[in-house]
């Protein structure tokens, strides 16, 4: 097993970033989202809220690192190749993920911070970067929120595609991020 991307198939780390992003994306939203289930106050509304906080803050760390490693490691070639649209559509849907990914948990911060809670990544104070200002702090939430739902409807859209590649096209646009032995999942052969 190659760690590195090689001209057929992403490498090991990159294809570890990537569904460890994944799985730590939808956890975040999840925990978001169940957090209404308990009263305000409440002692596990708050452990919820922080879980989500703590992922966050971790994606934010891993997609700087799988830039970095991306860059060290172009993806490998798509077969068949996409049509111009559809390679400029998937770039754009990437940029994207990657300004949100970013975006979310630095308005994350910054709406805590404006709203006055202290913050800590797994028990370790973070910098003040903003005094308290609770209307800042309220339309951080909005832009926050906002843009949380964007990013589950990026999620939707990212994943259809790819089955249709898969299933439709019959190209390897999702057997490329898959471990070898899953490449053709739900293809039989023609």
């Amino acid at each position: 097993m190659s760690m590195k991307n090689d001209t057929h198939r992403y490498g090991a780390v990159s294809r570890a970033l990537h569904w460890g992003i994944a799985v730590l994306v939808i956890a975040a939203i999840v925990f978001v989202e169940i957090h209404s289930l308990f009263p305000k106050g409440s002692e596990p509304r708050e452990a919820v809220k922080l879980v989500h906080t703590q992922l966050g803050l971790l994606i934010f760390g891993l997609i700087w690192l799988r830039l970095a490693w991306r860059m060290a490691n172009p993806p490998p070639a798509i077969t068949p190749p996409p049509r111009a649209w559809e390679a400029h559509l998937a770039t754009l849907m990437h940029v994207a993920f990657y300004v949100t990914l970013l975006a979310l948990p630095v308005l994350g911060v910054a709406m805590m911070q404006a709203g006055g809670k202290p913050l800590t990544f797994f028990g370790m104070p973070l910098p003040l970067f903003l005094a308290e200002d609770k209307a800042l702090g309220k339309t951080l939430k909005e832009v926050h929120e906002t843009i949380g739902n964007v990013v589950i409807w990026m999620i939707a859209f990212h994943a259809a595609a790819s089955f249709w590649h898969h299933f439709v096209k019959r190209g390897d646009t999702l057997g490329r991020m898959l471990p070898p032995w899953l490449a053709n999942f739900g293809r039989s052969a023609r």
